[in-house]
């Protein structure tokens, strides 16, 4: 008997139903042939792996190695090592007696869905190529497996069934159309899950070891949590923590708004001030009295302050006024020295927490800060807030 892994039977045993014998083409045969050639097409067209365009002659050959060193395999009892052999041939160049003997090595590992829907794939594209005999062998094997099928059912309650609801099964999508629907599956261990927009993602595993049906209910999705991701994570996501309102202090609280830590820029200034006036009083008490001593040394006045001329006069009244005004601000100077300490020492430490909440006054990262100078004929004072 000849074996042809893209046309002939699939090389059954001897004795075999699946034996069928080579005969000579007659007219009616090259109508088959015709006809067999749509079959081929048609297949393509039922496989994952269906090409575009033909295989070329490297590949062919390939796809030949392959298909007889799996049926190699499975004579020796190698299954496991035999179908991806077959697989790989038929995604190469797709053919009928390949799927068959691919089908078959999948039952014998235990794949029974999977052996099952290609022997139905066989029996329809023998059926378009008129190999009657191969279409009965191939429905008989996938009849002989449906009692063994399992089939996994997933349900989704009216309640559970919301706006965006997606379904998934071992990763790929499961529409609409299939949810209720108990569709057969290898068996071993299935993962189905369920995701909405703005809902907590929900996923269970089944594991199906013996014929029948399984049915899983999705549950209702419960409200996701408000979340963000990291920048350049891997999708991982962390919660967000709401920053608590501001603090402000009560509004009737008016000596926070104008009591506060104002008393110590307010100290820092009354102590330059009065430094100052301390500095130009005692400098004017010293010119006062060069002055008076200009006068008596030069004979215009005497040490009682008894002047012989109009020059001493002069003299002796511009001492006076000097020592007069010099007098009047060393004592302000003081009375100022003293309240500013009094201010700066008494002032709590805390910022003026009203000035600060409306933008004004100091913070920690921006103190008060005031400067008091003396210049020709001037004083001056710089502050910063």
């Amino acid at each position: 008997m000849l074996c042809h892994r893209r046309l002939s039977s699939p090389c059954p045993e001897s004795g075999s139903p699946a034996a069928v014998s080579r005969a000579p083409l007659s007219g009616s045969g090259r109508r088959r042939a015709v006809a067999l050639l749509s079959a081929l097409a048609a297949l393509a067209s039922l496989t994952p792996a269906a090409r575009a365009a033909e295989p070329t002659r490297e590949e062919r050959a390939a796809a030949v190695a392959l298909f007889d060193e799996g049926r190699a395999l499975m004579a020796a009892g190698k299954h496991a090592e035999a179908c991806p052999k077959l697989a790989e041939s038929h995604a190469i160049d797709p053919g009928i007696g390949t799927l068959f003997n691919l089908s078959d090595c999948y039952e014998r590992t235990g794949k029974i869905a999977t052996a099952w829907i290609g022997f139905r794939d066989v029996a329809a594209a023998s059926l378009s190529a008129g190999q009657t005999e191969r279409e009965r062998v191939a429905r008989s094997r996938a009849a002989a497996l449906e009692p063994r099928l399992s089939r996994l059912q997933i349900v989704v309650p009216p309640a559970a069934s919301i706006a965006g609801l997606g379904l998934t099964r071992d990763g790929v999508a499961v529409g609409r159309a299939l949810w209720g629907t108990a569709v057969p599956l290898d068996p071993g261990e299935h993962r189905v899950a369920a995701a909405a927009p703005g809902y907590e993602p929900w996923e269970v595993k089944v594991t199906i070891d013996k014929p029948g049906v399984v049915s899983v209910t999705v549950p209702a999705l419960e409200r996701a949590t408000e979340t963000a991701s990291a920048p350049g994570s891997s999708g991982a996501s962390t919660p967000v923590v709401a920053a608590p309102p501001p603090v402000r202090p009560p509004a009737s609280d008016p000596p926070s708004a104008q009591g506060g830590s104002i008393r110590k820029p307010l100290g820092i200034v009354g102590v330059g001030l009065g430094v100052v006036g301390l500095g130009v009083g005692t400098a004017l008490g010293f010119m006062a009295k060069s002055t008076f001593d200009k006068a008596t040394e030069g004979g215009h006045c005497d040490e009682a302050g008894r002047c012989v001329d109009q020059t001493g006069l002069d003299l002796r009244d511009d001492a006076v006024a000097k020592g007069n005004i010099g007098t009047a601000v060393f004592i302000a100077g003081a009375a100022l020295a003293v309240g500013g300490a009094i201010l700066w020492i008494t002032a709590p430490s805390a910022p003026d927490a009203a000035a600060s909440a409306r933008g004004r006054g100091p913070t920690a990262d921006a103190p008060w800060s005031a400067r008091v100078g003396l210049g020709p004929g001037s004083v001056w004072i710089a502050g910063t807030l």
